[in-house]
């Protein structure tokens, strides 16, 4: 079985710095938020409250070793 999953997704999440929308962005070893207007990276559980349906699915789809 090949697993994949999507490298990042669009949110409806507003940056805090520019009030821009979020991409919700994944690397091998890290997942967090990016916003594409003003390059800025904001880490992942400071969105955990507000998260939206989009940043739900991209993580229901993130691989993550639970060890």
């Amino acid at each position: 079985m090949f697993f994949t999953a999507k490298r990042e997704a669009q949110t409806t999440l507003d940056c805090p710095l520019c009030k821009q929308k979020l991409l919700i962005k994944r690397t091998c070893h890290e997942a967090y938020m990016f916003c594409p207007t003003c390059q800025k990276s904001f880490p992942l559980q400071d969105f955990i409250p507000q998260m939206d349906e989009a940043m739900e699915e991209f993580l229901e789809n993130l691989y993550t070793n639970r060890i």
